[in-house]
Formats: C-alpha cells, structure tokens, sequence
C-alpha cells in the first residue's frame, strides 16, 4: 500500500521516520498545508506538499521543536547591537531619560568633573572645554581674578561691581537668574538651553551672543574664558617663553624674578617666574576648598 510521502519507498521515508520519532511531525506533518523549515535535535529539514528532506544541522542560536518558515524572521540567536547612549566628545549627548545637550545644544549640566566628556571639567554647574578655564589669576585679563575657574572683575570696596553681580570673597559673582531651569525643557524657544541654571539663547558664534556673552556649545553664556596672549615663543618679549598660551619670564632663582617684578618673585615649577600663591598654590578648582568657599587666585576664601 502507497501512502503517499510516508510510503516505504518513498525516497523521503528515512527523513519522515526521523521526523515522527523526534516529535517533528506534532506540528501536523508535511502535508500540502504544512510546507516550510523545521529544525530540531536531530537536524534541520525542509517540507513541502509530499515530503522532507535535511538541510543540515541547526545553528547554535536557532529556536528547535516548531516550524519556521524561510521569511518568518524568527530569532537566529545573533543579537542586533544596540545604539550608543551617548556619542563621543563633541556630538549631542542622548541618554534615556536624560536631556540633550553638548555639541550645538549648549553645555551639560554637571556636578563634578567626573559627569563631563573628556576635556572637560565642571564649572558653575556646565561641563565646560578645559580650554576654556583658568587656574592663575594672570591668565586672566585686566584686574580680573580667577576664581573659581572663572576669569571675573575683581571688587572691593573702591572697585563696586556690575550691575546684576553681587561682590562675594573678592569677585563679581553674578546674581541668581530669575529665569531658573533644571533642564532645557524648563526654557522657552526664545532661550532654548538651560545653562548653569538660566535659560541661555541659542547661537553658532560669539556675534550673535549679547555683550559680555560667548557662544559655548551653542548656548550664549558669560564670557569667562582667560585671556591667552601667545601661541608660540616668537609672540613674546626677550627672555620669556610661550607655555600654555601665556607668555612667561624664565628664571633659575627667585632673585632673578624678584627683579623684573616683585608680584611675581618665586621661580617656580618649569623654572618660570610666579607668584607665590601660583608656584604653592591652596587650590586650583572651588573642589579643593571646603565649607562652601570659593578657590580665588589660588586660595581659598
């Protein structure tokens, strides 16, 4: 008797006998509705109206005991990788639940330096390019100081502050905004960039930032930066040197820089002139001060 494709003569009777002692044909068989894959134990067999035949042996990660049709986009066991949370110095950052910024959506908001990309460091609350600050009160501009990495107007009783900061350990600090955020979704499109707590304006370059203002990051925020004043030796006078876009006199003793300027009379770390508060300094970021103070001109107060 003939019973169609399990006959004993059929050339697909071996495979059929396999399927049926696997299990393989509890799923219905290979009958004329049942055409498609099927891999289990013993190895992976394709069907069609009449029969089985083997296709080989299963992949390590392929899902045995149930039919998978050629386009059923069933699991293989490869993973798809999966995107990055957050893209590389310079590009926006997206992490889940967390706001974009850095690259042109202004600085990200920060607690220590550890939060920031690298190149960066915290301050006032934004990861800022490390560029960017300053640790010695001469690398700022003017009477300016550098406080709290910040190049800002000193004050004192004969040099009053700006009109919006307040004269707090010997600097100008600006005054709380009255537009606070915590996040760029606190601002309005007119300020897009929650920065350091206030709603910064939009840019893609300092000229369209107001007065005193710089475009960080995309955000329009207070020009604080130091004040380089060479990129190389040839920039500067007789016996001084170039180092970190500053122009700095040399010196092998104490004696020698006492002599081109007394605020500056301590030869000290690279063998160029400082003053002593630079070459030994207390603190070089408001960190390393305690009790709430402020790291002005090395030292904190």
């Amino acid at each position: 008797m003939n019973f169609g494709w399990f006959s004993a003569t059929s050339r697909f009777a071996t495979v059929s006998v396999a399927l049926a002692a696997t299990g393989a044909l509890a799923w219905g068989g290979c009958g004329s509705s049942n055409n498609g894959s099927y891999c289990d134990s013993t190895g992976c067999y394709q069907c069609d109206g009449y029969g089985c035949s083997s296709t080989g042996t299963p992949d390590a990660g392929t899902d045995a005991g149930g039919p998978v049709t050629a386009d059923s986009g069933a699991d293989t066991g490869k993973k798809t990788p999966k995107p990055d949370a957050g893209t590389e110095k310079g590009d926006a950052k997206a992490e889940a639940g967390k706001p974009v910024c850095g690259g042109t959506h202004g600085p990200c908001a920060c607690t220590t330096t550890a939060d920031c990309s690298s190149g960066e460091q915290c301050v006032s609350g934004a990861c800022t390019p490390t560029a960017d600050v300053c640790q010695f009160s001469s690398q700022c501009s003017g009477t300016d100081v550098c406080a709290n990495n910040q190049c800002v107007a000193a004050c004192g009783a004969q040099m009053p502050c700006s009109d919006g900061f307040t004269c707090t350990s010997g600097f100008c600090k600006q005054n709380a905004p009255q537009n606070t955020c915590t996040t760029s979704a606190d601002c309005p499109g007119t300020a897009p960039y929650c920065v350091s707590g206030s709603c910064a304006l939009a840019c893609t370059g300092d000229a369209q930032c107001p007065t005193g203002d710089y475009c960080d990051q995309g955000a329009c925020v207070l020009d604080t930066r130091p004040t380089p004043d060479c990129s190389s030796t040839s920039d500067c006078k007789t016996g001084q040197i170039c180092q970190g876009g500053f122009c700095l006199y040399t010196c092998t003793t104490n004696l020698e820089c006492e002599q081109i300027d007394t605020r500056i009379g301590v030869c000290g770390t690279g063998n160029v002139c400082q003053s002593a508060a630079e070459a030994s300094p207390q603190c070089t970021t408001q960190s390393d001060c305690q009790n709430g103070l402020s790291c002005v001109s090395n030292v904190c107060q």
